[in-house]
């Protein structure tokens, strides 16, 4: 029996994946002005003069960061079909986006030696606090939906 044949099968609502999605995104985008532009402005400008570079282009990251916020909640969604619909699940896919998004870009950048190591190490610790914070938001507000 396929999975849209079965009367009881759940779905992923996409409509509460975009709604929630969203509000994570600007969560991690909050929170990211915060670190970056207030917490690290003085070592990412000071990292960059080094370069011989200006630190710009920031914006970009805007509507990233609400695609991660989309794509945790929707692997929040598919979790959720097959586990539970709590908080383990939420930081799962916190986790997952973590890994992928700050873990892995901040370690292969340490042997490059373009930014200061405790940089790195300091987004990818403040990474998985927002990510995870907004994986909860998310999957609160995916389920309230």
């Amino acid at each position: 029996m396929t999975a849209q044949a079965h009367p009881f099968v759940r779905r992923v609502n996409w409509l509460h994946v975009i709604a929630a999605g969203l509000a994570a995104g600007l969560f991690i985008n909050i929170f990211e002005y915060v670190a970056h532009r207030v917490l690290f402005n003085n070592a990412w400008t000071a990292a960059f003069r080094a370069l011989g570079k200006t630190p710009t282009g920031w914006g970009a990251f805007i509507p990233a960061n609400f695609f991660v916020g989309l794509l945790m909640v929707w692997f929040f969604a598919r979790l959720r079909l097959h586990h539970d619909e709590g908080v383990i699940s939420a930081l799962k896919s916190g986790l997952g986006i973590w890994a992928v998004f700050w873990f892995i870009p901040m370690m292969a950048m340490m042997p490059m030696d373009l930014f200061p190591n405790w940089l790195l190490v300091s987004v990818s610790v403040l990474g998985f606090v927002e990510v995870n914070l907004a994986a909860l938001l998310g999957a609160w507000l995916y389920n309230r939906a």
